[in-house]
């Protein structure tokens, strides 16, 4: 049982090395597919042992990867990028994971960013020319492997693999300036498809350009209308979440938007997070700590379904600071203060640390005078 890690790669002499040095010992080859280079990119590749391909950029994602895969040799195959890290548990081989005939594909733990809640990701699947990317950007290959487990009668397992990305740490606006062509071109190839619009919208908002962003996540929005509920939870809830942000920090009614959003997207703690402070917003106190209660019960480090990741901080320091306000409002003046200082508990190292401080002591000399006071 044979695997091929295959990435392609551009300008990552400051990732590169790390990666392959991951991947040392737990692939029998690595496939590095250079779409021109500019840096040490080609001569790290090369120091690792790595089959080095050169091609022009194509301009779509998913290309870029298919070729990739058809220089892989394996039996298996694990796709990554320059800037992610593999991560084996002691005493555990892939091939020996993989060796199963009913397998087609199997997923791991993926901590895509610093400060994120890990998520799954299907990165491991069968050698099978039926199974190649689809999309010019945001490539998928999931529904592929699906595809080919519903005629074959396979299937898709987790393992105890991880990947930690580090890519997204730092200004990635030259990130979102790339995307942005290939996401304006992939709405016009594809204008009924919300997944584009929504990340053309978060790009956009990224950018500071909130006119258009507010555009692309209403043709987002309108598109996920025509979808049965099944499909359109699929999708997830980006157009919804961006288009809240955009409208509070405008100083707009969100709860609007969000309450729809919610009808499908239910679970998305992203939402719930904003519809909290939309209801603070509205003076609805009560709901917005039974929310809040919520979000700060959850378990962060338990994965959560596919390409979904949260920022840690919806369910510690923002929640615990943002719940600290509603109960203020509500007088409740010593859990106010018990929030606040969890929210600084939370922030230990954040400059934030002192105002949260400085609210519960507020609300503790609140709590005290209200004590004082004759009944």
């Amino acid at each position: 049982m044979r695997i091929s890690a295959a990435m392609i790669v551009r300008n990552e002499e400051r990732f590169l090395g790390d990666c392959l040095a991951s991947l040392k010992g737990h692939v029998d080859e690595i496939v590095v597919v250079d779409t021109g280079s500019r840096d040490r990119t080609r001569e790290i590749a090369r120091a690792h042992g790595a089959r080095l391909y050169e091609i022009p950029w194509p301009n779509d994602f998913a290309a870029a990867r298919n070729y990739s895969l058809d220089q892989a040799t394996g039996d298996w195959i694990l796709w990554v990028d320059a800037d992610d890290r593999l991560h084996v548990p002691e005493g555990v081989r892939l091939s020996e994971l993989l060796d199963d005939p009913r397998l087609a594909g199997a997923t791991l733990t993926l901590e895509w960013q610093r400060g994120l809640t890990p998520g799954t990701e299907l990165r491991l699947f069968r050698n099978d020319p039926r199974i190649r990317f689809r999309g010019i950007i945001h490539e998928n290959i999931t529904s592929p492997v699906k595809a080919v487990c519903a005629v074959e009668g396979m299937e898709i397992r987790s393992t105890p693999l991880r990947l930690t990305h580090v890519g997204y740490e730092g200004d990635i606006t030259h990130k979102h300036e790339r995307n942005l062509a290939l996401l304006r071109r992939a709405v016009q190839e594809e204008p009924d498809r919300p997944f584009y619009w929504a990340c053309l919208a978060e790009t956009l908002a990224a950018l500071s350009r909130d006119d258009e962003a507010i555009a692309a996540c209403n043709r987002a929005i309108s598109a996920q209308r025509q979808l049965d509920l099944l499909t359109r939870r699929a999708y997830g809830g980006l157009a919804y979440q961006v288009l809240a942000r955009i409208l509070s920090n405008e100083g707009q009614d969100a709860l609007p938007i969000l309450n729809e959003a919610i009808e499908s997207f239910p679970n998305e703690c992203d939402l719930l997070f904003l519809r909290a402070r939309a209801l603070i917003a509205a003076g609805r106190h009560e709901e917005a700590v039974a929310i809040l209660d919520d979000l700060v019960a959850t378990d962060v480090d338990r994965p959560v379904k596919s390409g979904t990741s949260y920022d840690r901080r919806i369910f510690g320091e923002f929640a615990h600071d943002l719940r600290g306000i509603a109960l203020l409002r509500l007088e409740r003046f010593a859990e106010a203060a018990e929030a606040f200082e969890r929210a600084a508990a939370a922030a230990a190292a954040a400059p934030d640390n002192l105002a949260y401080r400085a609210k519960a002591a507020a609300a503790r000399g609140r709590a005290a005078r209200t004590a004082a006071r004759p009944s």
